[in-house]
């Protein structure tokens, strides 16, 4: 079996900071294409190597729409489409980043990460239940949906089906999930222990190592 590089929690915390630094400050195309390869490349040697090649893929698409579809389209489009396709790129770092936490970052480990930053409790209470809730919305569209199959719902019934279900379970869901938490003591002001330990590694190292060259090339370069 092939092992994957796996970074800390903390150092993906960090990596989604500096990505959003480098959104809003940077102005040059060279300092964005290479944030873009790096977390790529990070993203690829973490196990997500169809994920980043997705990425990789849409970034140049867009880049071909900026510089050789709009300006030969009319001004009206040019413009519109323009600005939204710049700030989708400046999105990307942020977007690729929390795909990357999202896949690879086990919840348990991200609570231990924010216990080690001495982050406030009703904090983490809060990203613990938010994190567990949407999987398990999830799961529950996917029983709507087999149910569907199984009675055979085509066309426009098909959004009735899935959204009513939905929301009616989705308040409970919340519930289940808030009472759950709470019966394994997550609000319990006692120092909590835990069979993870986290440390850092050479390789979450060199990764804050980069984002902080980055992040300076994209405050100094102008």
């Amino acid at each position: 079996m092939q092992k994957h590089l796996r970074i800390d929690p903390r150092t993906g915390l960090l990596l989604l900071v500096m990505s959003n630094i480098i959104a809003f400050t940077q102005n040059s195309f060279p300092v964005e294409t290479g944030w873009i390869l790096f977390l790529c490349l990070l993203a690829a040697f973490c196990g997500c190597g169809k994920a980043a090649a997705r990425w990789l893929l849409a970034f140049c698409l867009l880049l071909g729409l900026q510089y050789y579809v709009f300006p030969v389209s009319a001004k009206i489009v040019a413009t519109s489409f323009s600005i939204f396709a710049n700030y989708t790129r400046r999105m990307f770092p942020c977007l690729i980043v929390g795909m990357l936490m999202v896949k690879k970052t086990p919840l348990r480990d991200l609570i231990v990460g924010l216990r080690k930053w001495h982050f406030p409790q009703k904090l983490i209470v809060a990203v613990s239940v938010t994190l567990r809730y949407f999987p398990a919305i999830r799961e529950e569209a996917g029983y709507i949906r087999d149910a569907m199959k199984l009675r055979k719902i085509h066309g426009l019934q098909k959004v009735e089906c899935l959204v009513i279900p939905l929301m009616i379970s989705a308040t409970g869901t919340a519930e289940e999930l808030a009472a759950a938490a709470v019966t394994r003591g997550i609000e319990n002001p006692a120092p909590k222990t835990s069979v993870v330990e986290l440390r850092l590694t050479a390789a979450d190292g060199a990764c804050i190592l980069a984002g902080v060259l980055f992040t300076t090339a994209s405050c100094l370069i102008r």
